[in-house]
């Protein structure tokens, strides 16, 4: 039981814990660390152009030398010339996946550099093919892979949404609290577990939303929170939050 007041708590049904199967009766196995990272906006502006059959990203418009920052930690595997964009870059992630910058004015990174999520990269520019100042950003599943995946998806995987503001004021990393917390396929008591939290565990939150109502620690709350590094979701009661629903979190 927490030793302080916390407002998440709607009513007192401590028995509750182990039927509501938020704890197991026997600790689940060590899990292998997580691979996803926590995503950075890579740039204001406005969205000019999406991602479709002929288009294999999203463009971001904005004037010429706004700062163009990496989604997540990774390393420089491409910045320079390049046909069609002028200039580019690309890196890869700790998660093996890769983004790529187009058009710039400006790169501020060299091949084989290791860079942090939210670190500035280059500035916007209209160099290359194109028809005005932005940034040309692709999400690729593998260094492999020819034909970019949906950056929408990608980021809001990751917890941005487009159109983004670098370095706003929201904060979504919280630390989770307990021992044995299931992480769940869904905000459902009975969902499928895909892993379980064997101590606090530092994690960023992409969105949250209502779903089957839990009883556990003396609290009750009907919140989940979405942590995509996790690949599923933990009921806020196991947020290390005062507030039943997190602030400064998106609604899934």
């Amino acid at each position: 039981m927490r030793l302080f007041d916390r407002t998440k708590s709607v009513g007192l049904l401590a028995a509750a814990i182990v039927a509501t199967g938020l704890i197991p009766l026997t600790a689940g196995a060590a899990q292998a660390a997580p691979t996803d990272y926590a995503g950075s906006c890579p740039t204001a502006g406005t969205v000019t152009q999406g991602y479709h059959a002929n288009h294999d990203g999203v463009d971001i418009a904005n004037s010429i030398g706004t700062p163009i920052y990496s989604t997540g930690p990774g390393t420089v595997i491409a910045a320079g010339p390049a046909d069609g964009y002028g200039l580019w870059i690309r890196i890869r992630h700790d998660d093996n996946t890769v983004t790529e910058y187009g058009h710039m004015d400006t790169v501020l990174v060299s091949v084989n550099q290791r860079v942090n999520g939210g670190q500035q990269i280059a500035t916007m520019g209209n160099r290359g093919v194109s028809t005005g100042p932005h940034l040309h950003f692709e999400a690729h599943n593998s260094t492999s892979s020819t034909r970019g995946t949906d950056p929408f998806a990608y980021l809001r995987a990751r917890g941005v949404d487009l159109p983004c503001t670098p370095g706003g004021t929201s904060n979504t990393n919280f630390t989770t609290w307990g021992t044995s917390v299931n992480v769940r396929e869904d905000a459902r008591l009975n969902a499928r577990v895909v892993r379980t939290l064997t101590g606090p565990t530092r994690v960023q939150v992409a969105c949250q939303k209502r779903g089957d109502m839990v009883h556990a620690e003396g609290y009750s709350n009907d919140a989940w929170s979405f942590i995509p590094a996790l690949g599923g979701f933990i009921t806020n009661i196991y947020i290390d939050h005062p507030d039943a629903w997190l602030p400064g979190v998106r609604p899934c």
